[in-house]
């Protein structure tokens, strides 16, 4: 077979229209014919408009979910009695971390069972008095009726009324008796039986049993009834003195029933969906608190707070000790040098632990870009690799679009979450982020493939006829994947080469250097 002839380059001039240089040349477009571009595989693509995102491209790194990041600190100053966690190590929520033997729990607890103890007194003597009050308030209006005494003590023979009860009816009794006194000497004295002066100290005599027992009723009523509000407030009382000392527990870290939760294979038993604990059953805990100070569960002396079924005893948890827990699902991430009989306050930084699962990608936008991060609302995409791994991209959202600037670097932080499930993703570490923002219109799109460089400058070739070709200097954004936006230079309809365009590259340097 013949050797085929070097492909050689044409210059499609307007008549007339002298050449001068190469740049003319480049102009004017390259004459390729069918086979030739067959020869070399050129292959062309139509310009498309699509509604693709704004690429903002921003430094970034990976922080912690701070949502799910805490610094474990004692809530009590004492002395570390175990420590069950270290580096690295998954935890779940409720986990046992350490436990702490501190002075402040021990008199908490102490304070609790004591204020315990008052409420229930103050309750028992609440219900006596709201008892007596009823039955006194009714045994008086069966008194200013006229009752019977035998009647009104077979009705109250088995209620309490305190010791009104022997007050009242004894007055009862003698203004019974000045009664009757009183109606037979009127009788007497009508007869002219006694003296005038007789009658006159047996109607004084009724009317001072009348006024006693009129007066003793209303005192009693009244006495009742402050007795009884007496007892309430009492009641109110020591139930807002129990509620505080459970507050005061809470605050120290421990359940405000006073007891340590319960474990069930390491973890805390009523751990709900939120990662938190299940409230406290607290009238059985104070039942079971009081039953075990009474000796009614038991005679051997028992940790105050420790429900009997607890696995804790005197020997393992002393009223003194706390446990400190995971708060959440996580890793440790850091451990301070703590050992047991270690002491240790509120300010020790006990564990340092995350939930890693997902994270946050804070990228800093300066400021020249703030017109594109505008549009970078709350739930826009990014997405961003990292030296780390090459291959891979990863995506995240937005949640927050930074509205202070940095004095310094002149940018705001933006602040995307991510998933992170295969824990690739390491805080600290740096990522190149792309923070996609939406568009008002369609923008032209064309093959990544397309584009050419030459020094500063980007070009496409754009198919003018079946055999012309034009070069066509274009403003494009940075390539996303196989495909890139043009800003300027190019319209919807236009045909650029995708294929073989450095062959054409080629050819347009040899015509500018010769001049044609």
């Amino acid at each position: 077979m013949a050797d085929r002839p070097p492909l050689q380059p044409q210059v499609d001039s307007k008549p007339g229209e002298p050449v001068v240089d190469g740049e003319v040349a480049r102009a004017s477009g390259i004459l390729f014919s069918e086979e030739e571009q067959k020869i070399v595989g050129l292959r062309t693509a139509k310009v498309t408009l699509d509604t693709v995102p704004h690429v903002l491209s921003a430094p970034g790194q990976v922080a912690p979910n701070e949502s799910q990041y805490a610094y474990i600190t004692p809530r009590a100053a004492g002395v570390v009695r175990t420590v069950n966690a270290h580096v690295g190590q998954l935890v779940r929520a409720g986990d046992l971390l350490a436990t702490i033997d501190s002075p402040v729990v021990g008199e908490a607890r102490l304070e609790l069972y004591t204020k315990l103890q008052e409420l229930e007194i103050a309750k028992a003597q609440a219900e006596w008095e709201e008892m007596v009050y009823h039955n006194t308030h009714e045994l008086i209006g069966l008194l200013r009726k006229g009752e019977s005494p035998e009647e009104i003590q077979s009705r109250f023979a088995d209620r309490a009324v305190g010791d009104d009860r022997e007050r009242l009816m004894t007055a009862y009794a003698q203004y019974r008796l000045a009664i009757a006194t009183v109606e037979r000497n009127r009788e007497l004295n009508a007869q002219k039986l006694i003296t005038p002066k007789q009658f006159q100290e047996v109607t004084a005599g009724y009317e001072a049993a009348q006024a006693t027992y009129q007066s003793l009723m209303d005192q009693t009523g009244f006495e009742a009834k402050l007795a009884d509000t007496r007892a309430r407030q009492a009641k109110r009382q020591a139930e807002t003195a129990v509620r505080t000392a459970e507050e005061r527990l809470r605050i120290l870290g421990v359940k405000p029933d006073g007891t340590e939760p319960e474990m069930a294979g390491g973890k805390v038993a009523g751990v709900k969906s939120d990662e938190t604990l299940a409230a406290p059953e607290t009238s059985r805990a104070r039942e079971t608190i009081l039953a075990d100070a009474t000796g009614e569960n038991s005679t051997a002396v028992k940790p105050v707070g420790v429900p009997p079924d607890s696995a804790m005893n005197m020997r393992e948890a002393p009223v003194s000790t706390y446990s400190i827990r995971a708060p959440f699902d996580g890793t440790i991430l850091d451990r301070e040098m703590i050992v047991p009989g270690v002491a240790v306050d509120t300010t020790h930084r006990l564990f340092t632990m995350a939930n890693l699962s997902s994270v946050w990608i804070e990228a800093s936008v300066h400021e020249g870009d703030f017109d594109m991060l505008a549009s970078s609302q709350e739930g826009s995409e990014v997405r961003f690799r990292s030296p780390a791994y090459l291959d891979r991209e990863f995506e995240g959202t937005v949640i927050y679009s930074g509205d202070l600037v940095d004095e310094k670097s002149r940018s705001v932080k933006l602040l995307a979450k991510a998933a992170n499930p295969d824990r690739l993703l390491k805080p600290g570490m740096f990522v190149e982020v792309d923070i996609l923002s939406p568009r008002k219109k369609a923008a032209v799109q064309i093959p990544t493939s397309a584009l050419l460089d030459e020094g500063n400058r980007t070009f496409v070739f754009v198919k003018t006829a079946p055999d012309r070709f034009v070069r066509r200097e274009v403003d494009a954004e940075a390539p996303r994947g196989d495909l890139v936006t043009i800003r300027r230079g190019l319209e919807t309809g236009d045909e650029v080469v995708i294929e073989g365009e450095y062959k054409l590259k080629a050819l347009s340097v040899q015509l500018a250097s010769a001049g044609h």
